[in-house]
């Protein structure tokens, strides 16, 4: 329920209540805010760069101790670039086969917090040559010189202006085969913000043309298994981006050559697909995408003709890694930058867009079943914008088959479900779709009353009249509190604006409540903001034991 409304105008008026979150969702989705926001939030429980905010949940740095014991080490010696990566490995190429049957219940290690499963970023190739029999595609690294990456600090700025989430990263290295290691990382433009390894070693990060990421030791390598945890981040279009107006072409100078006889058989097939290298850039994404995802896992592989990539793509027969596959040489016939992404469990596909930099696209290809390991208390991460690009009913149904044998994976609750972005299938049956794998999780704009038994909460601002000018800090107080009227503390606080008769909310920060439920912040108020009336909305998300709380 809501009471007490009271407003107050100055330059700019707001207004402010109390609201109890009695079993209602009571607000809607409101996105993480880049990661130099909540510094203040983070300093108040004085354990900044120790900790990261997400989806109302305070996550601290991974540890040795706490490391899954059955999570396999990455080591120097390389994978043989067949069917899926060797835990720990890192293929240097990928060769096509013709498997093209539904595959086992798949392992995989998470090493990010939030949670990326399946999407732990360990292989990525960018080029494709022609392999020794003078006629099958195959995939490569372009450049494989590494670069040093610097560890940039976690106050440091971001390179530009696209917001950024922020990860929790672990992983085991073991040197005895090599000084040189893969590092899994989250999107190929990540940056690493902090570094710290268990035993202390000296290592650096460095990185290749293709986005793959490396720990090195200087000098002698440690000897026995390092822990490492950094500190990372992301650009939030990675994981899903409104799709730009552009040719299809746009960034084709960026493209590793390409054997003409190779570009001219994926040219061949792309205007099968009603699609040419004077296409628009969008609707080259679609169609690619679309044809892709209706791939089917098949025990009876295509017809053998000589030529597996023109096979495989004409049949839409196989699981991930040939979907990807496929995707890759068509798309970099077209003149599109993409690569071929793959861990022991999943591979996938990056694009780059003009001004928006790298997109993942996940094309689908199930399992029996996916194993996660290291995952199960793990918030996982959810994108803020809705998949851009086509879902066909094949692409649904694997997944849907995927979701119902997955173990390991921290299952969204109903409300979870409810406030991402669920694909228009899945809005009626959120319900049912709370047994899937979370990475499957996304919007519906739908509000449903809470089935698992959190406790209500409600937040009560100290200020009942509030002044502010353009330009300078609103300073607030509050509380929040359960039933009983205990406080409740580390809890995730967001403090919004919204003009009148609108329901379109600007962010202004967030913090964290302390000691009694108590919290306290001074957010900026942007100087060019219209003066008149406006409501001041603060919300929790509450987490898995309290429902979320509105006051506005």
């Amino acid at each position: 329920m809501r009471v007490g409304l009271s407003v107050v105008t100055i330059l700019a008026a707001l207004t402010a209540a109390q609201a109890w979150a009695d079993g209602e969702v009571l607000h809607e989705f409101v996105p993480d805010v880049d990661p130099n926001e909540p510094v203040a939030a983070l300093a108040e429980l004085g354990a900044a760069p120790d900790v990261i905010l997400y989806d109302g949940e305070v996550l601290t740095a991974p540890s040795a101790q706490d490391a899954p014991a059955e999570a396999p080490p990455m080591v120097a010696t390389a994978g043989d670039g067949v069917l899926g990566d060797a835990p720990g490995q890192r293929s240097p190429s990928f060769r096509p086969d013709r498997l093209t049957e539904l595959e086992g219940t798949l392992q995989y290690y998470a090493a990010f917090t939030p949670s990326i499963a399946p999407f732990k970023r360990v292989t990525s190739l960018d080029a494709v040559r022609l392999d020794a029999d003078g006629r099958t595609p195959v995939l490569g690294i372009h450049d494989p010189r590494r670069r040093s990456v610097a560890i940039e600090g976690a106050e440091a700025e971001p390179p530009d202006t696209r917001p950024r989430d922020r990860f929790w990263g672990e992983a085991k290295l073991e040197f005895a085969g090599g000084r040189v290691l893969p590092l899994p990382s989250v999107s190929p433009e990540s940056r690493i913000l902090s570094l710290r390894s268990e035993p202390e070693s000296d290592l650096t990060i460095e990185r290749d043309a293709a986005g793959n990421f490396f720990a090195v030791a200087r000098g002698e390598p440690p000897a026995g298994e390092v822990f490492v945890a950094f500190l990372t981040d992301a650009p939030r279009s990675y994981f899903a981006a409104e799709l730009p107006r552009a040719r299809v072409d746009a960034l084709a100078r960026e493209l590793p050559p390409l054997d003409d006889d190779v570009r001219a058989r994926a040219l061949a097939f792309a205007a099968e697909l009603g699609i040419s290298q004077r296409s628009d850039l969008a609707h080259a994404l679609s169609a690619l995408t679309a044809h892709f995802r209706a791939f089917e896992e098949s025990a009876q592989p295509p017809p053998d003709s000589g030529d597996i990539y023109l096979d495989l793509v004409r049949a839409k027969k196989g699981v991930c890694r040939h979907r990807a596959y496929g995707f890759v040489v068509t798309a970099q016939a077209l003149g599109i930058p993409a690569r071929f992404v793959q861990n022991e469990a999943h591979s996938w596909v990056e694009v780059k867009l003009p001004r928006l930099g790298w997109m993942r696209v996940d094309l689908g290809g199930a399992a029996h079943g996916l194993s996660a390991h290291g995952a199960h208390d793990k918030p996982q991460y959810q994108a803020a914008l809705p998949d851009p690009l086509p879902r066909p009913a094949a692409y649904e149904e694997s997944y849907s088959l995927l979701g119902r044998n997955t173990s390991g994976l921290r299952k969204p609750s109903l409300e979870q479900l409810q406030g991402r972005w669920v694909a228009p299938a899945e809005q009626g049956a959120a319900a049912q779709a709370a047994g899937k794998a979370s990475f499957m999780a996304g919007p519906s704009a739908h509000g449903a009353r809470d089935t698992s038994g959190r406790a209500p909460l409600a937040i009560a601002l100290r200020e009942r009249r509030l002044q502010v000018q353009r330009g300078s800090e609103l300073e607030l107080h509050g509380r929040v509190q359960d039933g009983a009227g205990a406080g409740v503390s580390g809890l995730r606080i967001e403090v919004s604006l919204a003009a009148e008769q609108r329901r379109e909310r600007m962010l202004l920060g967030v913090t964290v409540s302390g000691v009694g439920g108590e919290f306290q912040g001074r957010f900026g108020v942007p100087p060019d903001l219209a003066a008149g009336d406006y409501r001041l909305v603060v919300v929790t998300p509450g987490n898995d034991r309290y429902l979320p709380a509105l006051a506005e």
